[in-house]
């Protein structure tokens, strides 16, 4: 049951440092920054409701 255990730990070690490692990633180039996009126009009105 020790190994089992010990393999778990490695394991979620592991995939917390990928997850680092992932998530540090530089920023993605910007093809146009001056250019704004709007994706939603739906519940812009700040309310907090899901049917707002």
């Amino acid at each position: 049951m020790t190994s089992l255990h010990s393999r778990l730990a490695a394991a979620a070690l592991a995939l917390a440092i990928a997850a680092a490692l992932l998530g540090a990633a530089g920023p993605a180039k910007v093809v146009e920054p001056n250019k704004l996009i709007i994706l939603s126009t739906n519940d812009v009105k700040g309310e907090n409701e899901p049917c707002g």
